[in-house]
């Protein structure tokens, strides 16, 4: 029975790790992109989001009908001693529309 407990008791805490881990890239820049996405379709409600373009790293151009903005993504600090995947926070340039 101890046996048991014990293993349940380092399963409990491999999860708590495995969910402060980073996060692969290619699940990262999904996060980055649906920020981008949700930040976008708030500045600009009038039109639907077109498409995204990668202009290097941590910067978009998105196109959404008549306008154009540039989205940056700026990386947050961690709090000291936390893994875990990367802090972010998404600054838009104002939209350019015709």
């Amino acid at each position: 029975m101890q046996i048991r407990a014990l293993a349940l008791s380092a399963v409990a805490l491999l999860g708590a790790g495995a969910s402060h881990a980073a996060l692969a890239p290619n699940y990262q820049r999904a996060n980055e992109l649906t920020a981008i996405i949700s930040a976008v379709a708030a500045a600009v409600p009038k039109y639907p989001i077109d498409k995204i373009i990668s202009q290097g790293r941590d910067r978009y151009t998105v196109v959404a009908g008549k306008c154009t903005v540039i989205a940056h993504i700026v990386g947050l600090p961690a709090e000291p001693g936390l893994v875990g995947p990367r802090q972010f926070k998404v600054e838009l340039d104002r939209p350019r529309c015709d």
